[in-house]
């Protein structure tokens, strides 16, 4: 790959490609998980727990990815990880058990978590070369190559396409794809945010861990005000509202609205500051949050999950610009800090969730999980923002 940086545009393009391929590789087989769990022979229980395989990959790549990162630089990491996605995503077609299926989603969990951070780190540069915000359309280009693979997963399961055919398709445009943009990204990562008070005399390093547990706490937070809405609306609206076969509206209220939320998001920070728009945001989750949990009627229950994925959706594009800057730290880092506080919060917000449920019912699962997520955010993303610079306005 050449070491020469390309133009800023050209650069964001090829970060773009690369966000809507991350979100294309995972979703492809979401729909098809009915088939993977019939010809394994699994009930859903064992399947609920293979499946955690993903998110122990997760925390175990968040824990070491700064090194990794710091030591091969973003632009080999992202194509490395990208490339290994690509070829490792179709094998869960091909696994004859559980224990290798739940093997194989661990590696791949690890392989997301580096591309997650290599493909960050990248949008990070690429924001600062284009002098604007284009955190949120980076992440809208990942929601969109979500969509598009549940799409053309669900197309392939309802045309009974094999699953061994599809997924490998699949994989290998997803790997063309990531060859033919690698050159386009940028060769070079920032060095690390000096740490200074007053400019002239060093923070203690404590200081340092103390902003790496922030950020993990408001991406606890963060991750369960998006993993309750997506995964458990559906479970809301068929248990709370009796909404039958309109049960999956929920999801798709909320999905939809994040992904406009996303498209819109970069144009709204440059309108009003990132101040205001986190804390507009903030507003807006917790009201569609309370709308849904305390309205009996569906209609209603729709509007607030709405109005709660619109506030959610610049969330996690600031939080990983945030993580990128981290005073003291590398890109690396401070988005390993950042995704360990991911990729832990959603299997605790699973598991809480469900338990809460169980006993309370599902809309007190929602107010409790909501909640506390809630505070975790305000509280992290708040005391982040006195000490991360914000990014260049146009």
């Amino acid at each position: 790959m050449t070491t020469t940086p390309t133009s800023p545009r050209r650069a964001t393009l090829g970060v773009g490609v690369l966000f809507f391929v991350n979100g294309a590789t995972f979703s492809n087989w979401l729909p098809r998980i009915p088939e993977i769990r019939d010809s394994l022979g699994l009930s859903n229980d064992s399947l609920g727990v293979t499946l955690l395989g993903g998110g122990l990959g997760g925390i175990i790549g968040s824990l070491i990815v700064g090194r990794i990162s710091d030591r091969m630089g973003s632009r080999h990491l992202v194509v490395l990880a990208a490339t290994l996605l690509s070829i490792g995503m179709p094998l869960v077609a091909f696994v004859p058990n559980a224990p290798l299926l739940l093997a194989v989603l661990s590696a791949l969990g690890i392989l997301d978590v580096l591309n997650d951070v290599a493909m960050n780190t990248q949008g990070v540069i690429a924001q600062g070369r284009m002098s604007r915000p284009i955190m949120n359309r980076l992440h809208a280009a990942w929601s969109l190559g979500f969509t598009s693979g549940a799409l053309v997963g669900g197309a392939a399961a309802a045309a009974r396409i094999g699953i061994r055919w599809h997924l490998t398709a699949v994989g290998a445009v997803l790997l063309v794809t990531v060859y033919t943009v690698r050159h386009l990204l940028d060769p070079v990562d920032p060095p690390p945010t000096p740490h200074t008070e007053h400019h002239d005399a060093a923070v203690p390093r404590r200081r340092v861990s103390g902003l790496a547990v922030l950020v993990a706490l408001a991406a606890i937070g963060a991750i369960g005000l998006e993993v309750l809405p997506n995964d458990w609306a559906a479970v809301l609206m068929r248990d709370e509202f009796d909404a039958g076969r309109f049960a999956g509206l929920g999801t798709v209220a909320c999905a939809g609205a994040m992904l406009v939320g996303r498209l819109a998001g970069d144009h709204v920070l440059m309108r009003v500051g990132e101040h205001r728009l986190l804390v507009g945001a903030q507003v807006l989750v917790g009201t569609g949050a309370v709308i849904t949990v305390a309205t009996p009627f569906t209609a209603v229950a729709v509007t607030g999950l709405v109005v709660w994925g619109l506030g959610l959706s610049v969330f996690f594009p600031s939080l990983y610009a945030m993580a990128a800057r981290l005073p003291g730290t590398s890109a690396g880092a401070g988005l390993g800090s950042m995704l360990f506080g991911q990729r832990s919060g959603a299997l605790l917000v699973a598991v809480c969730t469900g338990a809460v449920g169980e006993w309370q019912g599902m809309r007190a699962a929602f107010a409790v999980v909501a909640g506390a997520s809630f505070v975790l955010l305000a509280v992290g993303m708040n005391r982040l923002r006195a000490v991360v610079a914000t990014p260049a306005r146009a």
